[in-house]
C-alpha cells in the first residue's frame, strides 16, 4: 500500500501520536464525503466534507485514490444507474523511525445515498435506555478506547450474535495488560449491545433477508479533567487484533474500522469496491 510523505503536517501528528517511539501507535482519522459512482463502475466525482479539517495532503492523498477505484456497476431495476453513495475513509498516520510520518488509506465503507431510509438498518429509541457502561477496572486504570461490534440481528431487530472484531485503546503498557484491558471494554460492549434492537430494512434489495449484519464503534472516554483530550479529527491509539465475527463468510477487514462515530454499517449495503483501496 502507497504511503504519503506529510511533512506539513508533522507539528499535528506529534501532538496526537506524542511523539511515541512504538511503532504500534497509530493516529487516524474518518475522511466523510461523497461520491458518485458511474454506470460502468469508475468513480464520476468525489467530493471530500470540510477539507480544512483534515489539511490538503490529506484530502489529495483521499482524492486520488477515490479517483481510481473501481465499484461494481449498482443496479436498478437490473439496469446499470449513476449512483450517489456515501464514503467513510480512514486514513491512518504512522511514525517512521526517522521522526517523519506516513499516511495511508486503511478502510473504507460506503452507503446509498439515493436510497431510501426503509432501504437501511437503523438504531432503535429503545437503545438508548442500554448504554454500555464504563467498567470499573478501566476507569481506574484510566483506560480509553474504542469497540468495533459486530452484530447478526433476526427479522424482528433482535441481536441473535454479537462478537468484538476490534479493540483499540488509547493507552499504552505491556501486552498482557492491554490484551485485558480489550477484554474488560469488549465485555462491557457486548453485554449491552445484546439488549439492543434495530429497525430492520422494509424496502430495497435487502429487505426479503432473513437476517443482517451490522458494525457499530463504541467509545470509551474519559470526560474528567484529568483525562486526556483527544483532538476532534485526529485520534491516536494503539490498534487491537482484527478477529472477524465467526458467522461472517467474506470478512473485509478493509472497513472493519472505518464506521463514522454514531454510525451503523450494514453489510451488503452500498457500492461494492472491487479495486483496492490505493488502485492508483
Amino acid at each position: 500500500m502507497k504511503r504519503l510523505m506529510l511533512g506539513v503536517i508533522l507539528a499535528l501528528a506529534a501532538m496526537v501520536v506524542q511523539a511515541s517511539s512504538s511503532s504500534d501507535v497509530e493516529a487516524s482519522a474518518i475522511v466523510n464525503g461523497t461520491l458518485v459512482v458511474a454506470q460502468d463502475g469508475t468513480v464520476q466525482a468525489a467530493v471530500v466534507d470540510e477539507p480544512d479539517k483534515y489539511g490538503q495532503p490529506i484530502v489529495e492523498l483521499v482524492r486520488r485514490a477515490v479517483s481510481q477505484w473501481r465499484f461494481q456497476p449498482v443496479l436498478r431495476n437490473g439496469a446499470p444507474v449513476v449512483a450517489k453513495s456515501t464514503m467513510h475513509v480512514r486514513v491512518v498516520l504512522s511514525k517512521k523511525p526517522d521522526g517523519n510520518y506516513t499516511a495511508r488509506i486503511k478502510g473504507a465503507s460506503f452507503g446509498d445515498s439515493d436510497a431510501p431510509s426503509t432501504d437501511a438498518v437503523h438504531r432503535a429509541e429503545i437503545n438508548k435506555k442500554f448504554p454500555p457502561k464504563y467498567p470499573e477496572a478501566a476507569i481506574r486504570g484510566r483506560v480509553q478506547g474504542t469497540v468495533y461490534l459486530a452484530m447478526r440481528l433476526d427479522r424482528s431487530g433482535r441481536v441473535v450474535d454479537a462478537a468484538a472484531e476490534q479493540v483499540n485503546l488509547g493507552n499504552r503498557g505491556p501486552d498482557h495488560l492491554l490484551k485485558q484491558f480489550r477484554d474488560v471494554l469488549a465485555e462491557s460492549a457486548l453485554k449491552a449491545a445484546r439488549q439492543w434492537r434495530f429497525e430492520i430494512p422494509t424496502t430495497g434489495p435487502l429487505a426479503a433477508q432473513e437476517s443482517w449484519t451490522v458494525h457499530v464503534p463504541v467509545n470509551y472516554a474519559l470526560n474528567d479533567t484529568n483525562a486526556p483530550r483527544p483532538n476532534s479529527t485526529w485520534v491516536s491509539y494503539i490498534p487491537g487484533p482484527y478477529t472477524p465475527a465467526p458467522w461472517v463468510n467474506k470478512p473485509d477487514v478493509n472497513v472493519a474500522d472505518a464506521v463514522a462515530d454514531g454510525g451503523v454499517r450494514t453489510d451488503g449495503a452500498g457500492p461494492v469496491l472491487l479495486s483496492t483501496l490505493d488502485h492508483g
